[in-house]
Parts: structure tokens; sequence; C-alpha cells
């Protein structure tokens, strides 16, 4: 995908509409993290769900800061979890699964929203500080730009400001408080051997799931194979941290502007004994809540004759968004269509002749900048200034009164933003342990 191809809803392609509820969502972060905005132009825009937030298109400056202000703090300070039970569409039950053909969810729009409800934040907030947030959001970016990042969850959440705020505030929660996706993907392959967690070294030598190659749109293709899996090989918790490195590792891969990975869960040899819900189920969650809008495509690959009955289970479990994406095939020509010959293994018929099953364990050699603390001080020195600086220009960017202001510090920001990502490619061997993609050579920030 190149320059030329930029989406919509990026920060380089954004409209007048979309610009405003990007300015909304950084505008209470800033009340939330106490730096200073004048966001009375973004705040008491004629808007339906800031009209709930109790701001007023009439109101004085003063008056909409401190509104806006209060808004911001229910919207990370009050909890109230949400009791709506999901509602299911009824779905015309299918013989069987049809060639190359993409499938709908039995979820509803409306239950995935309710999770997200307006004018709510989960409670996940309620244990977090300020402080803790601000760090951990941009902890969480690799080579994305920060507004990149938050417009997936604002995609997501179909442009609605405090739904993708909640949203927002349960993944960052999640990854401070529960999966700790950051420690995951920095300790590397070689945490898992110094933890001594036997089923998370097994699923890493057995390669069940490998990043290698590109499909046709550009997204780098995760190949998975659910047949060197047994629920007994490993507990849930070392295949979620198993899952976790794998989804991370998938993040260094992309380039802005491609922001998502595609999936090929190869089913040849699949037996009901390597059927596991747990993590399936886990996966689908990673993506709707944690992951939003980084899934390309999920093909699923010449499913057998015992599968049609595990799916009826599964597909209940797909958000919509997630079940568009789903592609069912069975030949390398229906792959064809979506990734090139040269990145469809030969086993499923392509010309690609990877050795998937090759593994050697990182022997640590590649590390030479994990204890180089004094290095490691500047390159973070020069990151929060970077920080800093996004910060200030996207102020500017809210509080800006005319389109040639406007412009400018959008310009500012997409520039500071190319910025960010080149000093985490210098701050990532000082933090992050070289995979073994790294050492094979297919992975180069």
């Amino acid at each position: 995908m190149s320059s030329q191809d930029l989406l919509p809803g990026r920060i380089e392609t954004l409209n007048e509409e979309q610009e405003l509820k990007l300015k909304q969502v950084w505008a209470y972060l800033f009340h939330f993290w106490d730096v200073p905005v004048n966001s009375s132009k973004v705040l008491t825009h004629n808007d339906g769900a800031l009209r709930r937030n109790g701001t007023s298109s009439s109101s004085s400056t003063a008056t909409s800061e401190s509104t806006a202000k209060k808004a911001g703090s229910k919207l990370f300070g009050r909890f109230r979890r949400s009791n709506n039970t999901e509602k299911k569409e009824a779905s015309k039950p299918t013989s069987r699964l049809s060639r190359a053909s993409s499938v709908t969810s039995t979820r509803s729009r409306e239950s995935i929203e309710a999770a997200y409800a307006s004018n709510t934040v989960h409670d996940a907030l309620k244990e977090l500080k300020p402080e803790e947030i601000k760090s951990n959001l941009w902890s969480m970016l690799r080579v994305d730009y920060p507004d990149n990042l938050l417009l997936r969850f604002l995609r997501a959440r179909k442009w609605d400001t405090d739904k993708t705020l909640n949203m927002l505030a349960y993944s960052l929660r999640w990854r401070l408080k529960e999966a700790n996706p950051d420690d995951v993907i920095r300790r590397g392959e070689l945490g898992a051997y110094e933890d001594k967690k036997s089923g998370y070294i097994k699923n890493i030598e057995l390669r069940k799931a490998v990043i290698h190659g590109y499909d046709r749109l550009g997204h780098p293709i995760v190949y998975v194979r659910p047949r060197k899996h047994l629920s007994s090989d490993q507990t849930e918790e070392e295949m979620q941290q198993y899952s976790l490195l794998i989804i991370e590792q998938a993040r260094l891969f992309l380039k802005e502007p491609t922001d998502a990975a595609t999936i090929l869960f190869d089913l040849s040899g699949f037996t009901m004994s390597n059927m596991d819900y747990a993590p399936v189920k886990h996966l689908i969650s990673c993506f709707e809540a944690h992951y939003p809008e980084c899934l390309g495509k999920l093909f699923i690959h010449k499913a057998p004759w015992i599968f049609p009955p595990i799916w009826n289970i599964i597909k209940n479990w797909l958000d919509p968004v997630v079940a568009s994406k789903i592609v069912f095939t069975k030949t390398a020509k229906d792959l064809a269509e979506y990734v090139p010959e040269k990145y469809i293994p030969k086993s499923l018929g392509g010309e690609c002749d990877y050795d998937y099953d090759d593994y050697e364990k990182p022997d640590g050699s590649l590390d030479t900048k994990l204890t180089k603390k004094d290095e490691l001080k500047e390159v973070l020195n020069e990151r929060n200034a970077l920080v800093d600086q996004f910060i200030q220009a996207t102020v500017s960017w809210i509080e800006a009164t005319d389109d040639k202001s406007n412009a400018k510090w959008l310009t500012a920001k997409i520039d500071l933003g190319k910025q960010l990502t080149d000093n985490y490619i210098k701050l990532d061997p000082y933090v992050r342990s070289r995979s073994f993609y790294e050492y094979e050579g297919t992975l180069s920030l």
C-alpha cells in the first residue's frame, strides 16, 4: 500500500466531521491529564453526544472550559456496568460452508455497542491514575502515528466520542492491569525460556503461528496451523501469552499507512482433537476490544467436513465487523485473489518455499543494547520531548480558529507523528529482546 492509497479515516484523509471527533478525544484526554487547552470550540459543537455531557454552544469560554473539564472527569472517573443482554439476529442455517465466501455475524451491532454505551465508562479506570494512562497510551505506540492509533478506536465505535473513550479506557486498563502485552513483546521469546513456561515455549517452538509474507494490499500475513494445537500442551494463560506475542510481533511488521494484518488459518489436517474454544474466543476478544481495526482479512482455508458445527458456535461470538472480514477458501486459486502466489505456502499449492517449521531459540547475541542504560536515557529524553511537542501541536490544532491555522497544526502533527515513528525505531533495540524474525532477517524496523 503506497502513500497514494491512503484509506479514509486516517490522519491524512480526515473529513471535517472526523477531524472534529479526533479533536474531541484529544481534548478529553488533555483535560484528564491536566494539560491546559481551550476546548470550548470543539466541546460546545452542535453534537448530540456532546450535548448529553452538558456542554452548550451558547456558554462562555470560561463556563465551557469548566463544563468540559467536568465532562472529562465523568468520562474517566465514573463507572457503570451495562446490563444490556445481547440480542441475536436470526440467521439462516446453512448446510455447508461456501467456497471463497465471506460471512456475516449472528451478533447484532446493537449488542456490541451496548458494551460501550454513550456517556458512561467501564469501571476499568477506577484503579488507574491519569499519569498511568498517559504513559501507557504512548507505550502502546510502535511504528504507528499517535493520531492513527486513536482513530482506530474512533472508527471501531463509528465516530462516537463517548463510546470511543469508553473503549480506550477499557483497553488501557486491560493493558496495564491484566494482559501486560508491552511486557510480553519486550521480553519476547527469551522471556518464555527465562520463566520456564513449558507450554508457552512449546507454542513458540512448534510455530503454530508464523508471520511471513504480505497479501495484495500489503498486510503482513500470520499463517496459523491449528493442526499443531492440543489443549493439553499448555495452560490457558500460556496460550494467551503466546497469542499476544504473535499479535504484538505482527504489529512490528506494520508500516504506515498499513495498519492491519491478515490471518490465514490453514485447517488442513485439522481434527476434533485440535479444537480448543478458549484461545479462539480470546483471539476474537482481542481484535474486537483491544486491537480494533487491526485485522485485514481472516481466511479459513480448507475447512474439513467436521468444521460446520464448530463454526455454528464460533460465529455467535463475532463482532459483525470482524465477521465481515472472514473469508472461506478451498484452493490456492481462491487464496490468490487476495495473496500473491509467492506468499502462498507450497503445501497449499502456492510458490512459497519458506520453511514454516524451522525455529532456533534466540541466543541473545542481538540484544546488545538492552544493557546500555545511558544511551536508552538519551533516546527516551528525545522521545519525551517529541511527545511534549506533539501534545502542544495538538493543543494548537484544537484551539485553531481558522482553516489556515488548522491546516498548519495538522501538518505539524503528522510530521511529529513521523518523528515519533523514527524515534521508536531508535528506541526499540534498547527495550525489546530480538525475536526469531530478526535473527532470520525477515523483520527490520
